[in-house]
């Protein structure tokens, strides 16, 4: 990157650097839908921004360098950005600030320079606060560990429980929900999955994905109006991976450490059985450590199968 440096740091105990976002609360709950990509490419723009940058400042990136962190098929990485910026062009944040209804495309422009390998973006200047910090009420989180989730729903989420995670828990309607996730438009009432397939197709597969290759565990449990179901509440855990590689929670309660075998490291129940069968917690913690060491340094794609080879079940 030419113009604003992410500000990482090297973990205690990792080889990656680690990068704090901070974004808006008005943001994180705003209404608008983004594929992986996008929200990759936006996340590394975040890194970029400096609370004193002047309102024209433009940020410019080498392809080369981001490619690779953006898209999973880097060679075809220009065409796959190319498309992303132009479809952000049509995304619009639809969020409420300071009692203003504020409708803001992310950039306003991108600029691609190919003898220079380049692209630079132009944030919005009604955005450029709600991307520092600078605004009253923000939500802070990874740029790595969101990176590393695959789901467009799973990072949305991410984020939302990122603003909770100091609180512990977070209650939201199901419409309010569908509707930051641009799946219920309140004027005309048009909703996208009725309550079973929200949970089949939108909200279990991310917090699977959450649980597994993030730094928050999240349960969630179901408010009823009548016959339906109106609200959830979710209870997020912070695990703090990049500080300690300690699990907090898992000591000699083996109810705790049995339950987490299953929900973080993705293990059949008949595994898990087998895991506390063979071996004592200590050697149990010890493995488990271990594995969230790997996974802070590579993110691992099935944790299920990873776990399972580690302890041979």
């Amino acid at each position: 990157m030419i113009k604003g440096k992410g500000n990482g740091r090297k973990g205690k105990n990792s080889k990656v650097d680690h990068t704090l976002l901070y974004q808006g609360n008005s943001v994180t709950a705003a209404r608008y839908e983004m594929s992986e990509l996008q929200k990759n490419l936006m996340y590394t723009l975040q890194a970029a921004i400096r609370p004193d940058d002047g309102i024209d400042t433009v940020y410019t990136f080498q392809v080369r360098e981001i490619m690779t962190d953006l898209d999973r098929d880097p060679n075809n990485g220009y065409k796959n950005l190319q498309e992303a910026t132009k479809g952000m062009m049509q995304v619009v944040f639809e969020m409420y600030v300071n009692g203003q209804l504020i409708q803001v495309n992310p950039f306003s422009s991108a600029v691609y320079d190919y003898g220079k390998g380049t692209i630079s973006l132009r944030v919005d200047p009604n955005m450029r606060p709600l991307l520092t910090g600078l605004t009253g009420n923000y939500t802070t989180f990874g740029k790595e560990m969101a990176m590393r989730l695959t789901g467009k729903y799973a990072k949305r989420l991410y984020e939302m429980f990122s603003q909770w995670k100091d609180v512990g828990n977070f209650r939201i309607g199901i419409l309010d929900l569908k509707h930051r996730l641009n799946l219920y438009d309140p004027e005309t009432q048009q909703e996208e999955y009725n309550i079973t397939n929200f949970f089949r197709f939108v909200l279990d597969p991310a917090i699977n994905e959450i649980n597994q290759r993030s730094d928050l565990i999240v349960r969630f449990r179901q408010h009823k109006t009548g016959r339906k179901i109106t609200d959830l509440t979710f209870t997020i855990k912070r695990i703090r991976i990049e500080q300690e590689l300690y699990l907090p929670g898992i000591d000699s309660d083996t109810a705790i450490l049995a339950d987490r075998l299953m929900s973080r490291f993705g293990l059949r129940p008949d595994q898990r059985d087998l895991v506390l069968s063979k071996f004592d917690i200590p050697t149990i913690r010890k493995k488990l450590v271990e594995i969230e060491k790997r996974n802070s340094t590579r993110a691992i794609d099935n944790w299920g199968a990873y776990t399972a080879k580690v302890f041979d079940v």
